[in-house]
């Protein structure tokens, strides 16, 4: 039609106004040429001429240099920082000058200027080698640093001025290893006058730069569990050093075991000796061949339980037992409840049973009993008593000497339930399941637990709603086969329990689309599902109170999307009738934790209590802000980060690995200080140990911390956390970071709180909710009459109604 090009611009921000206008107005496309003589004075190319000729300045262009405005922009700067080992710089000389250069001391770089800085300034001497261009320029004529003269005062030191600027050091490559170790100190130690001044630390002068980093605990070698389990012999019992050595076993792939069962198998087995003492006061009994056996037999026990690993398969002597022992511990250890306790656990609980509660009760026992298979869904709104519920099933069939096997998606609900225990460590679920086309679990036939699936009468599965469509799936093709079975779950009764309107899985990156079609009433296998209800809310039926019962009726609203919203904004707005209101995240911490140093000793008064937001960040400021509270020296703990794969360490270094706050994983700087509450992020001994485990920090030592659990059936057992090696698959790239795997828990993230149960709850929304069930999982954590606290700005609840009408797709078998 109009034959010709035609260009439309969209002018989406202003810096687009300037290119628009220059290209409206330089007219038409024009070239310069001009006919000479072939010679070779004639062909001479000026540029600089040619520039000029052809340059085109329009009238914005002339305006924007007549007023002087910024033609470039950089911001912000950058300064690269030099980086070498002692008389190691770079020196440049030409044929006429290398005698002149040899003789005389080679030119400053910016290293051995920081150096000589840090000796006459004494503000310098606080700073790290990357923060001195912040508040020092670089004179590359006299080749040294100076204060900067403008810029915004430094908080504390106003004679000190700064600026916006980076100082990046060049990297190095691991291969060039002293002035790697070099670049990792000057990242660390704050101030130094010279390179030997860099290799000492607390007085000791180090040989090398890698030794110097070893003292400072910034990396990882074969010594580390060594010193970890020194440290832990001099306040631990033989039990606890045992199941610390375990967890180092199967969770830290040391790499010579047996040197460090040799080393400290005597301390293992103290208290076997000591009890064979007891039994025999007559006879004069030493450590032997035997107790040792003893102790590798209790050790390949707890093996066994966390990973279900031999010990031969972890690098370490088998003990002398019987063959068959370790295939059939599991099976022993589900077989081994106490009968007579399981009988006085139903003659108490089961009268309690409500109408709703009795009636679902009896048609799974009914299906129990006639060895019907399949899968049964119970829907369960928190406060109706489904954990109360699965514990009486548990103990029915535990009773009678049948296998029971207890799920749950989340380390607290799997605590709830006696020998509960996460899915995906029970299951040996892939951790890359979603990216996988046909899933299965990483269970030999053969094995113990895979002898436990076989017999199993029934398997629950608590917070199944949390769970991949594909960790369904994974365990049906992985029970058909171990069954020898092609019925759904191999003809065993799974029995799944949970609340759709909750959180759903997680999917990095999603959108609500991915969400809903992760989820399990997604799945193929939902369509053979048997639905049970329990609607009757019993902490309003115990309580009898008006207020519990509004509490209850308005939070259910909010599960399903019928509460009242903005008409504007569309978001949910809490008011005082369901909720109290702070006015800052201040005042929130002080309705949360009034009179702190006064209480915060009193362990009770700490785990009725905590803040929950929606992101790790406003989590990590709620933490340490409340961390300053606490009287006493505050501990810091740096993680060694490593990349995997050596050959991109280039690409990532270190200080880019420390700064990585990633989802799921402890940060590179833990600053911890004794009494804080913390909570633990990898499932380690379970179900003492798992993840979401709420603990209190007794003892800060240099390689393990001494703390109270303060959840869970083992509340007030003294437990040892190691550092473990720890993978993210969240990146990219794949890095391992070293760190104890805990978080300060004055704080957590709401998805963090599924399963908890707290007496004070606070929420700061001051980031509002971004995934289905956030904010439902957050009121709900709290008792109805104790309610929550909440502060923030805004409370989204994204994607809730419009969900739960695509989740709710499937049978409506109800009773």
């Amino acid at each position: 039609m109009f034959q010709a090009h035609i260009n439309v611009e969209y002018c989406n921000s202003v810096k687009s106004i300037k290119y628009i206008c220059k290209y409206v107005n330089k007219g038409s496309d024009m070239a310069v040429f001009q006919i000479v003589q072939n010679s070779e004075q004639n062909n001479r190319n000026d540029e600089i001429l040619m520039y000029q000729m052809g340059r085109y300045i329009n009238s914005n262009e002339a305006a924007w240099r007549i007023f002087s405005f910024p033609i470039h922009e950089r911001k912000p700067a950058v300064q690269h920082l030099a980086v070498h080992l002692e008389n190691g710089q770079r020196v440049y000389f030409t044929r006429d000058s290398a005698r002149k250069i040899a003789s005389e001391p080679p030119e400053n770089t910016t290293l051995t200027a920081f150096f000589q800085l840090c000796q006459t300034d004494s503000f310098a001497k606080t700073l790290l080698y990357v923060d001195v261009p912040i508040y020092y320029t670089w004179d590359k004529t006299r080749k040294i640093f100076q204060r900067r003269k403008q810029g915004m005062p430094e908080e504390g030191h106003p004679e000190i001025m700064k600026a916006d600027t980076i100082g990046r050091v060049y990297t190095v490559h691991p291969n060039n290893a002293e002035c790697f170790y070099l670049r990792m100190l000057l990242h660390e130690i704050r101030g130094p006058t010279s390179f030997t001044d860099l290799r000492t630390i607390n007085g000791y002068l180090c040989q090398t730069y890698r030794e110097a980093c070893q003292r400072l605990g910034l990396l990882e070698n074969d010594n580390h569990w060594e010193l970890t389990l020194q440290e832990a012999t001099l306040i631990a019992s033989a039990e606890q050093l045992r199941e610390l050595f375990a967890i180092i076993l199967t969770k830290c792939n040391p790499s010579n075991p047996k040197q460090l069962w040799d080393a400290f198998k005597r301390s293992m087995s103290d208290d076997i000796l000591y009890q064979i003492r007891q039994t025999n006061p007559e006879l004069t009994i030493e450590f032997n061949d035997d107790i040792f056996n003893e102790t590798l037999i209790r050790l390949e026990d707890k093996c066994l339980a966390i990973n279900n690993q031999a010990l031969v398969e972890l690098g370490m002597p088998a003990p002398q037992r019987n063959a068959f022992s370790v295939l059939n511990y599991e099976i022993t250890k589900e077989k081994s409840y106490n009968v007579n306790e399981l009988l006085e656990y139903i003659a108490h609980n089961k009268p309690l049973l409500n109408d709703n509660q009795k009636k679902v009760y009896d048609v799974i026992m009914y299906r129990i009993i006639n060895n019907t298979g399949g899968i049964i869904y119970l829907d369960a709104p928190g406060g109706t008593g489904k954990t109360f519920l699965l514990n009486l099933i548990l103990a029915e069939i535990r009773v009678k000497k049948h296998i029971a096997l207890a799920l749950a998606s989340s380390g607290i609900a799997a605590t709830l339930m006696e020998g509960g225990r996460t899915a995906h460590s029970a299951l040996q679920l892939p951790l890359n399941i979603a990216e996988q086309q046909f899933p299965v679990c990483k269970i030999s036939g053969k094995s113990g637990r895979g002898q436990c699936l076989k017999q199993a009468k029934v398997i629950l599965w608590d917070e199944c709603t949390m769970a991949h469509k594909k960790s369904l799936e994974a365990m049906d093709r992985t029970l058909q086969e171990l069954r020898k079975n092609s019925e759904i779950m191999g003809g065993a009764l799974l029995i799944l329990s949970g609340d759709f309107r909750q959180t759903l899985p997680v999917i990095p990156k999603s959108t609500p689309a991915d969400e809903i079609n992760a989820c399990l009433k997604k799945s193929h296998l939902w369509s053979q599902v048997q639905i049970l209800q329990l609607t009757k809310n019993m902490r309003v039926e115990l309580s009898k109170d008006e207020t519990t019962a509004h509490f209850a009726k308005i939070l259910l609203q909010i599960g399903e999307d019928t509460y009242p919203t903005n008409q504007t904004t569309g978001l949910i707005e809490l008011n005082s009738d369901f909720c109290n209101i702070a006015t800052t995240e201040n005042d929130l911490i002080d309705k949360i934790y009034p009179n702190f140093v006064q209480n915060y000793t009193n362990v009770e008064w700490l785990f009725q209590r905590a803040i929950l937001a929606t992101k790790n960040n406003v989590v990590d400021d709620i933490n340490f802000n409340i961390l300053k509270k606490i009287p006493g020296e505050e501990r810091i703990y740096k993680s060694m980060d490593t990349m995997v794969s050596s050959e991109e360490s280039v690409n990532f270094p270190t200080e880019f690995l420390n700064s990585l706050q990633v989802p799921g994983m402890p940060l590179h700087c833990l600053r911890l200080k004794i009494g804080s509450p913390i909570i633990l992020l990898r499932n380690l001994s379970s179900p003492k140990l798992c993840n979401g485990t709420r603990m209190i920090v007794k003892q800060l030592s240099n390689n393990i911390i001494e703390a109270e659990l303060i959840s869970g059936k083992n509340k007030g057992q003294t437990v040892f956390i190691p550092r473990i090696p720890l993978i993210s698959s969240e990146l990219p790239f794949q890095f391992k970071r070293l760190q104890f795997p805990i978080k300060l828990a004055f704080s957590f993230t709401i998805n963090k709180a599924q399963g908890q149960t707290l007496k004070y709850c606070g929420i700061n929304l001051k980031e509002p909710c971004f995934s289905h069930g956030q904010l439902y999982v957050a009121c709900s954590r709290c008792k109805e009459t104790f309610r929550p606290h909440y502060t923030g700005n805004s409370t989204g609840q994204k994607i809730s109604r419009k969900t739960l009408e695509l989740v709710d797709e499937g049978p409506k078998k109800m009773v």
